[in-house]
């Protein structure tokens, strides 16, 4: 199988306003997503769109939670003029334990028929149930033999950082090992850097129990580690930004920013209907 869990470290370094570093050691799983009913046969506690222990779920991720997961990347990747011609998709991500998840990020390595690697699809959420997916398309920059990509922020994710900044991400193929790497640059300045770097381990019934007890309620511990690491920063006195207004399809609107004339009949149209049975 080409599905598997890897084992390393999470580090995220705030330089600006102040210095604020940690390190987690964390478990991922990468999964093929032609391999749900192969994982679910050889793995008792793996499930897909069904309570399990280890759980994989349609909702959990871009597009129609009624459908699989590959079907609505496939879906949302020809709306962007991006056909895999039947090439596999691996998503990195944190699975549901116990029935609970929480992935700041999780990333779809979409590969063409001739297994060279059509693009990367960063899904980001924040602790507000929003979700932006960027589409990482290769150009041939690379940094130290990894893949770079630089793309705007569309999405408020943390309450100590603006929307004024870019991403630029660095990204190893996941082999036996994977990297990834994120970059928030503001102006000048590069205030955060975050790393997730780990080490691959076959995916089987024992490593999967094995892992639960090595990294136990790993989602739990991600949003916890969230939280916990904001208090920190907010009693140094880091400045605070108040969430934006999120419209589906459009990103975070900026200060001042209207939201696109669609979006906004929308929402007067969900007004009305409210007012209307109220």
């Amino acid at each position: 199988m080409r599905s598997c869990l890897y084992t390393g470290t999470l580090v995220h370094a705030r330089r600006a306003p102040t210095d604020h570093v940690f390190r987690y050691d964390v478990c991922s799983y990468l999964i093929d997503l032609d391999e749900l009913d192969e994982l679910e046969r050889r793995i008792p506690l793996f499930g897909s769109n069904r309570p399990a222990v280890l759980g994989l779920r349609s909702r959990d991720h871009l597009g129609d939670p009624r459908l699989p997961i590959r079907e609505n990347v496939l879906g949302w990747l020809a709306e962007r003029d991006i056909d895999l011609r039947g090439g596999r998709i691996e998503l990195l991500t944190n699975l549901r334990v116990l029935g609970y998840v929480f992935n700041p990020v999780s990333f779809f390595y979409c590969y063409g028929r001739d297994d060279a690697l059509a693009c990367i699809v960063a899904e980001v959420n924040n602790t507000f149930g929003e979700r932006w997916p960027y589409l990482l398309v290769p150009t041939g920059e690379e940094t130290a033999g990894r893949l770079v990509f630089t793309t705007p922020k569309r999405m408020h994710v943390s309450p100590f950082f603006g929307l004024e900044q870019e991403y630029r991400f660095a990204f190893s193929l996941p082999g036996e090992t994977v990297y990834a790497r994120i970059d928030v640059h503001a102006g000048s300045g590069r205030p955060l850097g975050a790393v997730l770097a780990g080490r691959r381990e076959e995916l089987t019934a024992a490593s999967a129990a094995s892992a639960l007890v090595r990294y136990p309620l790993m989602p739990a511990k991600v949003t916890a580690a969230i939280h916990w690491e904001a208090l920190r920063l907010w009693l140094k006195g880091v400045p605070f930004h108040h969430k934006p207004p999120f419209v589906a399809g459009h990103g975070s609107l900026r200060p001042g920013e209207q939201p696109p004339a669609t979006s906004a009949a929308r929402i007067g149209a969900a007004r009305e209907r409210e007012r209307a049975h109220a």
